[in-house]
């Protein structure tokens, strides 16, 4: 199972979650969906066969059904707890908590997947493999990009994009609260290049997993240790730095929830409690 792929499959249950905040039928439609659109974005970057194709859309149908009844029960819970611990700012050691219990909610399905879905690799062509090392090269463009920025265009790169992300939680920000939230973001430190190695490093030892898997069956504890494992060389390089990172963004969530108004915390919450809401029907259904 590829990282590029379960990036996907995040985004697509994120999107999810945003859907229904308007439209309460979309976000069924959109997890019932997400299977072929899983499917689709394999087929996409291997080229797989008909046969291939086959056993792909039968492993993701599983993969989901366990999702369903096994992860969303866990979503809803997390997601209510968040928005009561929210109601009254976000302290640095709440949000490392969730941090935490979020990247263990995503272990255990990219361990799932891999479960699911991970013996296909026996089955890939040399060919299909260099179809997937083309389509991470130009889907990393992005990455290489800016390592190539001045350090002046990566700190506005990073401030903007984390500056969005906070507004899609708390809605727009006043034009006070504005540049105070830009000021607090530009004291974050710039861990995206020790991310991009790491990312490059872990995306070549998949390479050669998959790569081995065709000429002598596969592991998957191996591919479990290259995309999960905390002992390989490239995860203990970047672990400091990305324990360093979310501690200091952990301190500025809690600084920026001290500065806004109840209104704005009172957006945090009532989305959280959509999110819980989606997962609860998802569920259900």
């Amino acid at each position: 199972m590829k990282t590029t792929m379960l990036r996907r499959l995040q985004i697509l249950l994120l999107l999810t979650a945003l859907l229904g905040l308007t439209a309460c039928s979309l976000p069924k439609f959109a997890y019932d969906q997400a299977p072929g659109y899983v499917a689709g974005k394999f087929n996409d970057a291997f080229d797989l066969d008909a046969k291939q194709s086959a056993a792909l859309d039968e492993r993701l149908q599983q993969f989901f059904a366990w999702h369903r009844k096994q992860e969303l029960g866990q979503y809803r819970v997390l997601l209510e707890r968040a928005a009561r611990d929210s109601s009254d700012g976000i302290r640095a050691d709440e949000f490392l908590h969730l941090l935490d219990e979020v990247r263990a909610a995503w272990r255990r399905s990219v361990s799932r997947a891999i479960d699911s879905v991970g013996d296909l690799a026996t089955t890939l062509t040399p060919e299909q493999i260099d179809s997937y090392e083309a389509y991470y090269y130009d889907y990393s463009s992005k990455y290489r990009d800016y390592l190539q920025m001045s350090a002046q265009q990566r700190e506005h790169y990073r401030v903007t994009r984390n500056l969005d992300r906070l507004e899609q939680w708390f809605g727009k920000f006043d034009e006070f609260d504005r540049q105070r939230v830009i000021e607090r973001l530009r004291q974050l430190p710039d861990n995206y290049e020790d991310w991009i190695r790491y990312r490059d490093a872990r995306q070549a030892a998949l390479i050669a997993a998959l790569r081995d898997a065709r000429k002598n069956g596969l592991d998957k504890a191996r591919l479990k240790d290259v995309l999960l494992g905390d002992d390989t060389d490239y995860a203990r390089a970047f672990e400091p730095g990305r324990q360093a990172y979310w501690q200091a963004y952990a301190r500025a969530i809690e600084d920026i929830s001290g500065w806004i108004g109840a209104g704005q915390r009172q957006t945090l919450v009532s989305r959280l409690e959509d999110y819980a809401r989606i997962a609860r029907d998802l569920e259900q259904s």
